[in-house]
């Protein structure tokens, strides 16, 4: 038998050859890992098994595991902050688009209780305050959800239906809070119709 033919001989050809993969693929099987079972009691070996990549070939793109869950938080951060901004920016009068963003999150939250959360609120929870590295993109992505709040709160004020007096930006922290919270509270079993009914007082103070 030629000796390449062994299985012993395929699995150290296997082990030293970097194998080519789809980064981006990689990236988002990575990230519903992490999201399920959070970043400390995810194995290595769960991260391989889940992306279809070699532990060295891992090492090699990202650094660490640490370097595949800051890659992966960041690809789930840019698709929320996306989808929130088409959310508001939405064809709609701009309460109403802000209305509409909301009770999103109370659909999503109050279904949290059987699912696993949100990934950003979860990496808060986990990891803060101590991992000095993923600090700065919770930061960013967090003061990048405020902004988009505190553009639809402006849009509103210019159409006339929130109060001018408000400042923009101040209510945008607001609603960042508002909705981290009900992300919170989901897990806990309040209802949906408890959570719309946050959205709704909130709404009324910007009148």
């Amino acid at each position: 038998m030629n000796t390449t033919d062994t299985p012993g001989r395929s699995r150290a050809v296997e082990r030293g050859r970097p194998r080519e993969f789809d980064v981006d693929h990689a990236i988002e099987a990575a990230a519903r890992v992490f999201w399920e079972h959070g970043y400390h009691a995810t194995p290595v070996d769960a991260l391989c098994e889940a992306t279809g990549v070699f532990r060295g070939s891992l090492y090699r793109t990202f650094g660490d595991k640490h370097g595949l869950l800051v890659a992966a938080f960041d690809r789930y951060a840019e698709g929320a902050v996306a989808r929130l901004k088409e959310r508001l920016t939405a064809d709609l009068p701009p309460r109403q688009a802000l209305r509409e963003a909301l009770l999103h999150y109370t659909k999503v939250s109050s279904n949290l209780s059987a699912r696993h959360g949100c990934f950003i609120t979860n990496a808060v929870i986990e990891l803060m305050p101590s991992d000095h590295v993923l600090r700065s993109h919770i930061e960013s992505t967090l003061q990048r959800i405020a902004t988009q709040f505190s553009l639809a709160i402006a849009r509103g004020q210019q159409a006339g239906e929130y109060d001018r007096r408000l400042d923009a930006e101040e209510v945008g922290r607001f609603l960042l809070c508002m909705v981290q919270g009900m992300r919170v509270l989901g897990k806990v079993d309040m209802n949906e119709a408890a959570l719309a009914s946050i959205v709704d007082m909130a709404l009324r103070a910007l009148t």
